[in-house]
């Protein structure tokens, strides 16, 4: 079998279950496809914790940023891989103490 149709053929493959988990899983697509705002909740060594509304899309460097930045000195707890991730609606960000 010629390699470019093997390529093919797995390519095929893997759109089909793809699109088929999609279906399958409405609440994943929702999140994925979704353009409404969302709230999620800032905790930590932050100017201004609380309770923000950002796009969707938008990731914890975003939510620090709107929070007012990272308190001199302060250490934060998380990842930067974590801060680096999409934020959800409802989400709570925690970032350690104060």
């Amino acid at each position: 079998m010629n390699p470019i149709w093997l390529r093919r053929i797995v390519l095929f493959v893997i759109l089909f279950f793809g699109m088929y988990y999609l279906k399958e899983n409405p609440d994943l697509r929702k999140r994925i496809y979704s353009e409404a705002p969302i709230r999620v909740k800032i905790e930590g060594p932050v100017v201004n914790p609380g309770v923000y509304t950002l796009d969707a899309g938008s990731n914890g460097n975003d939510l620090i940023e709107i929070a007012g930045g990272r308190l001199p000195g302060a250490q934060i707890n998380t990842e930067d891989s974590i801060l680096e991730q999409p934020l959800e609606d409802g989400q709570i960000l925690k970032l350690g103490k104060r």
